[in-house]
């Protein structure tokens, strides 16, 4: 064979290759999908998961089956994601957590989520609701506000644990609002939550956690930090609607292994948005307080990046201390 002979004929494999990889994902999928859970069953990620993943796989025409591998702050699930084939057979779930706060502040966790993955899609965007000691006679962010700056120093605040994601945005809070108050944290939100009821703290941004303490009167609703009042909390008011620009930063999305072919990746991200918009998905899911996102891969990676910068510098700044 001549050197003009070798060339066309490596040409023709390459040409070959090339036009089968649009076939194979024309064809994909074949088989089940695996959606990886990082936490524990039961818990706000795997009840999202397991409402969306049903829609999902009938959007694609495949089974969607959930599987929760959680431990060691999301790493063992998303380490398992990062040693399966690059297929789209296999997505994860992902949270602020591990893709923006951990990485920032836990130098024994491995995962590099811009360089290792491939976002799919947000969700749905999850809210805060700031809460307060109702002995303090407080009732709205106002007040607390007024209360705040006049007892500079001796308000405490609880967060289920330093560099989580609702420390940084307490810290944001208290900038926003020019107040001055002493972090406490928690190993999680329930012991948070009886101490406020208590009057051993004073006030926090919880999640849809203290739905229960709300209602049973044992705190004292100030604000969500939703863009809109949530149907779980319907009496209480936006901080927006309160006069303060804050919305914080939580939601649930999915992602895939970085190598996973883009033809494939815009399938995952079409059946995805199709399900969270599905009225069924989408009501039960607004019936939980979470609105629904749905956006595209190149916005996802934004908002992953902006909360990165923002964050990195409250860290840089000293306004948020791990230790």
């Amino acid at each position: 064979m001549n050197k003009r002979q070798l060339l066309h004929g490596l040409s023709a494999a390459a040409l070959s290759l090339y036009a089968a990889l649009p076939a194979q994902a024309s064809q994909w999928p074949e088989r089940p999908i695996r959606l990886i859970v990082p936490y524990p069953a039961g818990g706000l990620t795997d009840i999202v998961s397991r409402i969306v993943s049903d829609e999902v796989g009938k959007a694609l025409g495949t089974a969607v089956v959930v599987d929760n591998r959680p431990g060691a702050g999301g790493q063992i699930g998303l380490q398992a994601l990062l040693q399966a084939p690059r297929d789209g057979y296999t997505v994860a779930l992902v949270v602020p957590a591990t893709m923006v706060t951990l990485p920032l502040t836990n130098p024994n966790y491995k995962i590099r989520p811009l360089e290792q993955f491939e976002p799919i899609t947000i969700a749905v965007d999850t809210f805060m609701t700031l809460v307060v000691d109702r002995k303090l006679g407080l009732n709205t962010v106002q007040q607390f506000a007024e209360y705040a700056r006049k007892n500079p120093g001796k308000l405490n605040y609880g967060t289920p644990g330093a560099g989580t994601s609702f420390h940084f945005n307490n810290v944001i809070l208290a900038q926003k609002l020019g107040i001055k108050a002493q972090h406490v944290p928690y190993a999680g939100e329930v012991q948070m939550l009886n101490d406020i009821a208590g009057g051993q703290l004073q006030y926090a941004l919880v999640s849809n956690a203290g739905k229960t303490f709300v209602e049973n009167g044992q705190v004292t609703a100030l604000a969500v930090t939703s863009s809109q009042r949530v149907s779980s909390l319907p009496d209480v008011p936006t901080f927006r609607e309160s006069g303060i620009d804050f919305t914080s930063d939580g939601w649930v999305g999915y992602a895939a292994a970085k190598g996973t072919p883009a033809p494939i990746l815009a399938k995952l991200n079409a059946a995805f948005v199709q399900a969270l918009k599905t009225p069924a998905v989408s009501s039960k899911l607004a019936e939980m307080g979470y609105q629904v996102v749905a956006n595209q891969p190149e916005q996802f990676r934004q908002i992953v990046q902006d909360s990165t910068r923002r964050y990195g510098e409250l860290l840089k700044s000293g306004a948020v201390k791990i230790d």
